[in-house]
């Protein structure tokens, strides 16, 4: 009974989910966005690139580019803009922090950017049976986990790059 009275007396206190960094949130976000794009475009598409049981790669590419840019222009960039404050600037966590269309077209860019190594490094470790299977379909079938792995530290290397060419840019051009 106390322990309620304490709750009317502190109600704009900060819940358990507040004190989780920022960086783990989005991590979680990006992690889950790549798994349900890979999951809705590329095995939810299938019939759009299966043809005759030889999986064409180059539409699966094409569908998977499109699932991403989609999925970090509607999903996972108005989430990290939002979870911005001043203490915690959550830009540096985004590659394309721009609005409108200008957005979706930079998303666009970046999952191509993104998806032509990603498709090589799961090719290499299909080849070598390498691949984690969760659902056990196959040694050499992809899963949505496996595929949302290799894209965040694929976008872990984008935004080190991004974050590093800014910081470096701000240095040389504020040097005294």
């Amino acid at each position: 009974m106390g322990n309620k009275a304490e709750k009317e007396i502190k109600p704009y206190e900060q819940d358990k989910l507040a004190k989780v960094p920022s960086w783990l949130k989005i991590l979680l976000l990006k992690y889950w966005a790549a798994g349900a794009a890979y999951y809705f475009f590329a095995v939810g598409g299938a019939f759009l690139w299966n043809n005759n049981d030889q999986y064409d790669i180059g539409r699966l590419m094409v569908i998977m580019i499109l699932g991403i840019a989609l999925f970090n222009n509607l999903i996972v960039r108005p989430i990290v803009r939002y979870m911005r404050n001043s203490r915690d600037n959550t830009y540096y966590y985004n590659v394309v922090n721009n609005k409108g269309a200008l957005s979706f077209f930079l998303n666009l860019g970046y999952a191509i950017i993104i998806m032509l190594p990603l498709e090589r490094i799961t090719d290499f470790l299909g080849n070598h049976n390498l691949l984690f299977d969760v659902f056990g379909v196959g040694n050499d079938a992809l899963d949505p986990f496996m595929f949302a792995l290799i894209y965040v530290i694929l976008d872990f290397i984008a935004l080190f790059i991004k974050n590093s060419s800014i910081a470096i840019y701000r240095k040389i051009k504020y040097k005294d």
